[in-house]
């Protein structure tokens, strides 16, 4: 279903400097107003990031400042940087620790300029030696919908070693369009007002969401490790095209409008670019017993989603032509190269667990006939064209691994054969899921955890139904499926050793109103090798 109706000391090395400027530096009035963050750890590097406001434009010099301690009574290291308005005034500096910090080692960091100082930021590169961490998995930011408390949750509980971002960090509608109803009332009128397409929108939207109070201390409190998903570009973006891109020419061209969204995300996220920027792919360890890989699912090598109303004719649904087309083996969301990829890292070495971050769900899904579950005056307008495919029994979402299952079988193929416990985390749906992945053979495969949006809308936030009844019913039809929830929003905290992980669902209470109580927790315990789930509510 299209939610557009619906639903990263001499001896250190500079690496990745994001704006690097010749020449002297205007002096400037500089406000830091964008917070600090630091992202995508390694054993022996970090990116630390953050973004100046100058007063007129023009060249600008900031100091970078390291130290063991928050009240910076000693500096371990400094470094003279620079950046202008070809970065839109963004910084990222990719931190060389050897020397100065063991692997896994807090330390704190700064920005200061004209006499002007950020906000402390707090963070650590993966340990080297380490048989645990934890980890919060976010997905879905809709800074229209509300307040972003599940990060100010995250950030108050002050125990993750690392928070993963599974995409849609931030959404491309204007006001008016999905998830505005409240959006003036509670202040949060996005900005620009109109849908972004052009650089300059995606970089005012991207400020605009590092401007909320919750994004700013969970950034400035733990790295961040994050994908993008399709609202980073446009709704149900593929390789060619997004649904929310108009092919009237109207919004110009769609590679121009991606080239735009991909500069500004790596302008203002703290991730460390590759030498091709549409890779995003990319690997992260922990110790010696878990690997993170995060995936690209949306724009790399992803086709075009089959459609199911190209498969009506006047005698009916063309179920035949339908499933010859989903099945067909050319049909790539991952692609031949970055399966080649996850094949050689997971080979390369053995770990007790390995995680796939990407952004859709791998759980076969099917969803029951909600004509028969609503009233007739409580369907909705966008809803009635899609009523007659739930009826046929075809997968529910084809924009996710469902629409693709010949590559899910090529994944499972490899994910079989390597030594590893699997746990695949998915966004995308606002949803929460839990489920046991199967391939066609039957035999299990792994553990997938979807987490739940941090503000935007779930499936019954747009119709009137009984949540219960709706979850009990999905969870009855699909048998991969263990639990779901419809109806919360919040995070995802995962908590590993080498012998179990705990997932623990936080959901908040509040969304118009900053608020970070904790509502309810669901909790799940997953066994490695027997990847057996236990659950339990709080």
């Amino acid at each position: 279903m299209k939610r557009r109706q619906a639903l990263k000391i001499s001896s250190i090395a500079t690496i990745g400097l994001t704006a690097t400027v010749h020449g002297g530096c205007s002096k400037n009035n500089i406000l830091f107003n964008h917070g600090v963050a630091s992202g995508d750890p390694l054993a022996e590097r970090i990116i630390l990031w953050t973004r100046v406001t100058p007063s007129k434009p023009g060249p600008v010099k900031v100091n970078l400042e390291i130290s063991s301690d928050q009240n910076f009574t000693s500096i371990a290291f400094a470094k003279v940087l620079r950046t202008s308005s070809l970065v839109d005034y963004t910084i990222k500096y990719d931190f060389i620790v050897k020397n100065i910090f063991k692997s896994g080692e807090t330390f704190f960091y700064r920005f200061n300029a004209s006499g002007s100082v950020s906000e402390t930021g707090k963070t650590k590169t993966l340990a080297a030696d380490v048989n645990k961490i934890k980890m919060g998995v976010f997905s879905c930011s809709n800074f229209p919908a509300g307040f972003f408390n599940a990060y100010q949750a995250a950030a108050e509980a002050n125990d993750l070693d690392l928070w993963l971002h599974l995409g849609d960090y931030l959404y491309e509608y204007p006001m008016g369009g999905y998830a505005t109803t409240n959006a003036e009332s509670i202040g949060r009128v996005p900005s620009p007002k109109h849908e972004m397409v052009t650089l300059s929108d995606y970089r005012m939207r991207h400020a605009q969401y590092k401007s909320d109070a919750g994004s700013r201390a969970l950034h400035k409190n733990a790295p961040l490790v994050a994908v993008w998903d399709d609202h980073e570009f446009a709704n149900d973006a593929w390789k060619r095209g997004a649904e929310n891109h108009s092919m009237d020419g109207s919004e110009g061209d769609f590679f121009a409008r991606r080239s735009a969204a991909i500069q500004a995300y790596h302008e203002w996220m703290p991730i460390r670019e590759q030498e091709n920027k549409r890779k995003i792919f990319r690997e992260f360890k922990v110790g010696k017993f878990l690997q993170l890989l995060m995936l690209d699912t949306r724009q790399f090598q992803r086709d075009q989603q089959i459609q199911p109303q190209n498969y009506l004719t006047k005698s009916g649904f063309n179920q035949a032509s339908f499933y010859t087309d989903l099945n067909a083996a050319h049909r790539n969301l991952l692609g031949a190269e970055q399966l080649d990829w996850i094949k050689e890292r997971v080979n390369s070495e053995s770990f007790d667990w390995t995680i796939l971050g990407q952004q859709v769900l791998m759980t076969k899904l099917k969803f029951p006939d909600l004509s028969k579950m609503l009233e007739e005056e409580d369907i909705p307008e966008f809803l009635k064209p899609y009523l007659k495919f739930l009826g046929l029994g075809i997968p529910s979402n084809l924009d996710a691994w469902d629409g693709y299952p010949a590559d899910r079988n090529k994944l499972y193929d490899v994910m079989k054969k390597a030594k590893t416990s699997f746990i695949s985390l998915a966004g995308d749906t606002h949803n929460a899921w839990v489920s046991e992945l199967t391939d066609v053979q039957g035999d299990k495969i792994g553990i997938e955890l979807g987490a739940p949006s941090v503000s935007s809308p779930g499936i019954t936030d747009a119709i009137k139904i009984n949540k219960t009844k709706f979850s009990t019913e999905i969870v009855k039809m699909n048998p991969e499926l263990n639990w779901m929830d419809p109806e919360h929003r919040g995070y995802l905290v995962l908590d590993f050793n080498e012998d179990q992980m705990e997932a623990r669902f936080n959901f908040i209470s509040e969304l118009q109103k900053v608020d970070s109580t904790i509502a309810s927790t669901k909790i799940f315990k997953v066994l490695k090798n027997k990847l057996k789930i236990n659950s339990e509510k709080l």
